[in-house]
């Protein structure tokens, strides 16, 4: 319980700074003051009413985490084809090195309140894996027989995402916006494997299996970013949330991080960003998909 002398020393000090400001405040209208000009924020500028174009080429080095499945060819007898899945999770250490070409970049065109923006990521990458399974055979499949699968694979994607947004609110120092668009994300995977079959590999047979797959989403989310006071340190946030159009299945992506702007209008961004695909048919070659990491961005206007 806050006892009652405690209680009387906060009236007091608040009664004090209470006369204190009044009195503050008098003497400003007694005294002719100057009347100060403020310079116009960030936040000011971005919404003057003129074009503004940025253009933010970036690096993101996701840890990949996914669940896959595919199907090789009969390998014992006239058993039909044999379905192999499992998880793997990649990390950057492990897939920067096997990157054949990259590309990241953002572009945003922007005239008051309406805007329209984009992101494209573009990946060439090779890698090998192995997953082991087995394999049955004879009657109602009473003989299982260990196998393992030896991988080499090529994926080429391009990831991509348009949207055209609306500002719903803005002040001198934050704002927030919402949009609707689309991401794609088409997925040419090509899969060299050979499979030993039995502890003594007895049968080893081997091949190539192909898939392409084009997921698009529709997506909608907010947007925005938050100045700390009047200083050129903000905050950025992004969340969306979309469902299949192409192929039944659902999407979100959420970003937050620190970003700089410089006097001259280019800004530096350092965030986290994480995108997930969840919900596909079971007859897809992926089964869920999530990347998440560090973001490090730089932005040009013009």
């Amino acid at each position: 319980m806050i006892s009652p002398t405690r209680i009387r020393w906060a009236c007091a000090a608040f009664a004090i700074t209470l006369a204190a400001a009044t009195a503050h405040a008098c003497a400003q209208e007694a005294t002719p003051q100057p009347v100060a000009v403020a310079s116009p924020s960030p936040m000011d500028r971005e919404y003057d009413g003129a074009t503004h174009v940025t253009l933010a080429p970036y690096i993101w080095g996701p840890t990949i985490n996914a669940n896959y499945q595919f199907s090789v060819p009969a390998i014992v007898g006239s058993r039909p084809a044999h379905l192999i899945g499992g998880s793997v999770q990649v990390t950057p250490q492990q897939y920067l090195t096997k990157l054949n070409s990259a590309g990241m970049l953002g572009l945003e065109v922007r005239k008051g309140d309406f805007s329209l923006f984009g992101d494209a990521i573009y990946l060439n990458a090779s890698a090998s894996a192995s997953a082991f399974s087995t394999i049955q055979v004879g009657r109602q499949g009473r003989i299982v027989i260990p196998a393992t699968f030896s991988t080499d694979a090529h994926l080429s994607a391009t990831m991509w995402e348009l949207a055209a947004g609306y500002t719903f609110a803005h002040g001198h120092n934050a704002d927030l916006g919402g949009f609707m668009g689309i991401r794609q994300f088409p997925v040419n995977l090509s899969i060299s494997y050979n499979a030993t079959i039995g502890r003594r590999g007895l049968i080893a047979p081997s091949g190539t299996v192909s898939s392409s797959e084009l997921t698009s989403d529709v997506v909608v989310g907010l947007r925005g970013r938050a100045f700390l006071g009047n200083g050129r340190w903000y905050l950025p946030y992004y969340a969306d949330v979309g469902s299949g159009l192409t192929i039944n299945n659902q999407t979100w992506e959420a970003m937050g991080g620190a970003g700089y702007e410089f006097a001259h209008g280019q800004t530096l961004l350092a965030t986290y960003r994480t995108l997930n695909y969840n919900g596909f048919p079971p007859n897809q070659h992926v089964q869920h998909l999530s990347m998440a990491g560090p973001l490090l961005g730089y932005t040009f206007g013009f």
